[in-house]
């Protein structure tokens, strides 16, 4: 599976902190097993793991395991597979917890990259966009993630023209029948986003496929940021996102 951190993954379950604490201790089981690459779990290192995300200490945590190993008639099916050193989560419980809990294996990658992209980022004006994105995207508010990561991208675009183009934009919408002039980062927002894409091309300042980009986000986001029978799916969700993670930030960031 895809590295992952305990931080990240505790984020990816939703409402992880109201979950009673023998749940949390499950999906910190399957954390260790499956990303950690841990070959057993122990109360020891459920504590630990709590004790490094900082949540509060769960002393049965040992006890619940040991319990929960053996069949019984209040238990016919255990959660844990007793091993030499420790426990392992029983496969198909495993597979339930995976499934109830952690979604898709792609959201919980975009969701890891988002996070990753906003520990790094120090425009306060971008941050506040990506925070919402982030945290969007995490409670399945997928429509609403989609347009927070066009606000990201497209803000990041027109910030790195006004850094490095500001001269042949202004050059090119001199031009115009009505002419303008950008003297500060505000002034894009006398242009429609649609008018910056078009005028950054024309002009040279991206290439034909980064125009195609952006207008293919823009557009994506102009279907989702108003009523339509369009319908938003997880699977667009990611692939949108990803879009901005892997092909808006690392370019014009």
């Amino acid at each position: 599976m895809e590295a992952l951190s305990a931080d990240d993954f505790v984020h990816s379950v939703n409402g992880f902190g109201d979950l009673d604490l023998p749940l949390q201790c499950d999906l910190l089981a399957y954390y260790l097993l499956n990303h950690a690459q841990v070959d057993n779990v122990t109360g020891t290192s459920i504590c630990s793991l709590r004790s490094a995300l900082h949540l509060t200490p769960y002393a049965r945590a040992a006890a619940y395991l040991s319990e929960n190993a053996f069949k019984s008639r209040t238990k016919p099916h255990p959660k844990y597979v007793k091993l030499s050193s420790g426990y392992a989560l029983e496969r198909s419980y495993a597979s339930s917890l995976a499934a109830e809990y952690l979604g898709r294996p792609g959201a919980r990658q975009v969701a890891a990259g988002l996070r990753a992209t906003l520990a790094v980022t120090s425009d306060p004006a971008i941050t506040a966009y990506l925070e919402e994105a982030v945290s969007c995207f995490e409670f399945k508010q997928y429509r609403s993630s989609l347009i927070m990561s066009w606000c990201v991208a497209y803000g990041l675009f027109r910030a790195w023209i006004y850094r490095n183009h500001l001269a042949a934009m202004n050059s090119e919408i001199s031009t115009w029948k009505s002419p303008k002039k950008i003297q500060s980062l505000d002034d894009f927002q006398e242009l429609t986003e649609g008018t910056v894409i078009e005028t950054a091309r024309k002009a040279g300042m991206v290439t034909k496929e980064q125009f195609k980009l952006l207008k293919r986000l823009l557009d994506d986001r102009n279907s989702f940021a108003h009523p339509t029978t369009r319908t938003m799916t997880p699977a667009m969700a990611e692939a949108y996102v990803e879009s901005v993670l892997k092909e808006v930030i690392p370019f014009f960031g």
